[in-house]
């Protein structure tokens, strides 16, 4: 017999071998066996979670004649039916090629007929999101009233593609991404029953590789049973996923952390000496870079990085060297190059350009890098060691804290009497410093204001009673001694001007001359 692949072999055919998806395979199996089977369903979700294989196993456990746990028994003569592959009662249907108007015709025409063997007939639709405008308008009446014996399973990995009016008339599931430790166990049943023997961090590196695909992770443990007959360890599945050798990364962003930028690029034109592209150099570096920040962070850090022992002492050495801030900074340019990459003709320019500016913070003038040099800066100050690039000094004495005898108040620092300088300098510094301080309003209004100094008394001279009501305030006169602090404690005395004082002596008399006499009898001239 032909060889099989290995998602082929294991592809599950019941419920219980599907893996992860366990809030799905509840509501199918209550589903069939309380039978209240929907007319059409869509399997939605990232490739290799099990959406064609949940659609294959819900086929026939719709037409088993005995279920067990929801799940064909395999025994009945509806299960025997159906694994042959002649069958045509369950019809699979690649939309991909198949995705045009009069496809969909074909298909309306034919699922009037009745099941051959089974009592229902069942269409499973792959990548469904394939389907032109017009196929799907053509399939919209059949899918919301089907015949009784005709259910619909449409499947796809891009459900944002597919219409509402298609969207509402179906049941909803959404596949999630398998864990990496259920992959990891599969993989290692699997290998077990092959009689491959394997390290737990191969297995683990396999399953991780395969970013919650079932079928992506077997398909990368297919090829490595074949790599070599001896035992698979964690190097040999590196190798086989084409990534740059662990220690020589390792010591490049050892380099690249110490800002050691001639180290960089002759790490970086080493690597490109041994093939690599600047693509898989980029996601290398950031998966590192992701990883030395889960030690930082992590109290179980190798339960989720699951490396070997030697290698994750490594990463926690380098880790503590370095700050969370410098790390995400470092992680937020190579994934920045990354997307670069993409669409530049100089790739190994653009990776160089985010490695000199990931070892170079000092030229960063981000928020996470100044946060990175402040953290360094604080780190060499609490050691004792200079701060200076480029110099050698000896490290800075401690100078003891000053006790309250040491100094005397004639030693204390002196203020100014505000009598001392010129009444139109001491306005400008007033002015000045309430912008500093930010009361726009009280610099508004001093604006107009005139300053007397005598003795120890600021006087201040207003053109109206508005302002006066304002500088009278406590809150306000606390903000001008505030914007003059430099100068001794003074007091502060608010006048209404002369010129503002005779009019409104004239405003009281007219206002009794209209009481007497009354405001019709009154003109004022």
């Amino acid at each position: 017999m032909a060889y099989l692949a290995l998602y082929r072999r294991y592809r599950p055919s019941t419920f219980d071998g599907l893996i992860g998806q366990n809030h799905i395979v509840k509501t199918l199996v209550n589903q069939i066996e309380s039978n209240r089977l929907g007319h059409a369903y869509l399997f939605t979700g990232t490739r290799g979670t099990g959406k064609t294989s949940a659609a294959k196993i819900f086929a026939k456990a719709i037409n088993c004649l005995s279920p067990i746990n929801g799940s064909p028994c395999g025994k009945c003569e509806s299960c025997k039916a159906l694994s042959d592959p002649s069958n045509i009662d369950v019809i699979e249907i690649d939309a991909a090629s198949n995705n045009g108007v009069n496809e969909i015709r074909e298909l309306r025409e034919k699922v009037q007929y009745p099941p051959v063997s089974v009592k229902y007939k069942v269409y499973i639709v792959d990548e469904v999101h394939m389907l032109t405008g017009a196929a799907f308008n053509a399939l919209l009446k059949t899918l919301e009233e089907p015949p009784t014996h005709a259910v619909f399973i449409l499947a796809t990995t891009e459900v944002h593609k597919i219409p509402a009016t298609i969207l509402s008339r179906c049941m909803r599931f959404d596949f999630r991404l398998i864990a990496t430790e259920k992959i990891a166990k599969l993989i290692s049943e699997i290998y077990d029953e092959q009689g491959k023997l394997y390290d737990k961090e191969a297995i683990f590196a396999i399953a991780k590789a395969g970013e919650g695909s079932i079928r992506d992770a077997l398909s990368i443990a297919d090829t490595a049973i074949s790599y070599g007959s001896g035992k698979l360890c964690y190097d040999d599945v590196m190798e086989i996923l084409g990534s740059t050798n662990s220690d020589l990364i390792l010591e490049f962003i050892s380099n690249l952390l110490s800002g050691n930028s001639g180290e960089v690029l002759g790490i970086i034109d080493k690597l490109v000496s041994l093939g690599k592209s600047m693509g898989i150099l980029t996601k290398d570096v950031t998966a590192v870079i992701r990883d030395l920040l889960v030690c930082k962070t992590c109290p179980n850090a190798n339960a989720i990085l699951g490396i070997p022992e030697n290698k994750f002492n490594s990463y926690v050495e380098l880790a503590n060297n370095v700050s969370e801030e410098r790390l995400l900074r470092v992680l937020e340019i190579f994934a920045e190059a990354e997307n670069s990459l993409k669409y530049s003709n100089h790739p190994r320019v653009v990776f160089e350009t985010a490695a000199i500016k990931s070892a170079r913070p000092d030229a960063d003038y981000s928020i996470d890098a100044l946060l990175a040099r402040i953290k360094a800066l604080e780190d060499k100050l609490e050691k004792g060691i200079p701060v200076v690039e480029g110099k050698k000094a000896t490290p800075t004495p401690k100078i003891p804290t000053p006790t309250a005898t040491q100094y005397t108040a004639s030693e204390s620092v002196s203020k100014q009497k505000i009598g001392a300088i010129d009444v139109e300098e001491l306005k400008g510094k007033l002015l000045f410093n309430l912008r500093k301080i930010g009361s726009e309003m009280l610099w508004n209004v001093i604006q107009n204001v005139k300053l007397e100094v005598k003795a120890n008394n600021l006087y201040m001279t207003c053109s109206n009673s508005g302002d006066i009501e304002l500088l009278e305030r406590a809150n306000s006169r606390a903000r001008i001694k505030e914007a003059l602090d430099q100068f001794e404690d003074f007091d502060i005395t608010v006048n209404l001007s002369a010129e503002e004082k005779s009019l409104d002596a004239v405003d009281e008399a007219t206002d009794r001359i209209k009481k007497i006499f009354g405001d019709d009898i009154v003109i004022i001239k």
